[in-house]
């Protein structure tokens, strides 16, 4: 399940910290929802990435990601899941050429707004390598996508099916679903 939120506007520096608990409070608030269980009660432990995992419940995987003051967070109990959402604002095309395709970049660059279209990439890239629990020492331009005209994703490797929401204005979240068979519809989301 996805659960998303957005937290009131204030200072860049309290918003984070904001974020970060409110992030906490939604994996809370869709432990007790799906699976009776209490968060706060649980032990946390980590990967040598630093990708968080509950001690006592190892089938259930989350994760959870915030920019700005937009949260999400996904859970999932049969597959290892990762979620990411970023603002859409002017990209670094710097940043782009380290972790874009060719081909994504021809995409990026003839799209009707490159920003959105670079944070579309950026987003699945990221929600891929959190689903594989090995964060950003994973080279992103190794995993490729094309994103087809009616909203459809086509990754370069099998295995994963990927979501991509944009009806959050500004904000784009992308949610990748490892060894899964079959697509994932959107309507399992908050």
């Amino acid at each position: 399940m996805i659960y998303r939120a957005l937290l009131r506007e204030s200072s860049l520096e309290t918003i984070a910290h904001k974020a970060r608990i409110a992030g906490k409070q939604l994996l809370a608030y869709g432990l007790l929802i799906e699976k009776g269980i209490r968060y706060k009660d649980e032990l946390v432990v980590y990967n040598q990435w630093g990708k968080p995992a509950l001690k006592n419940h190892p089938n259930i995987q989350y994760n959870i990601s915030h920019c700005e003051n937009c949260i999400a967070c996904v859970i999932s109990d049969t597959h290892a899941v990762g979620i990411d959402v970023e603002k859409v604002r002017k990209f670094n095309p710097y940043a782009a050429m380290r972790v874009c395709s060719p081909e994504e970049l021809q995409r990026i660059y003839s799209a009707e707004d490159p920003n959105r279209e670079f944070f579309r990439y950026w987003t699945l890239k990221e929600s891929y390598i959190k689903a594989i629990g090995m964060g950003l020492s994973f080279a992103m331009r190794d995993v490729n996508f094309e994103i087809m005209p009616d909203g459809s994703i086509n990754p370069c490797f099998a295995g994963c099916s990927f979501l991509l929401l944009e009806d959050i204005e500004g904000f784009i979240t992308a949610v990748c679903y490892k060894n899964i068979g079959k697509a994932v519809d959107n309507e399992s989301f908050y």
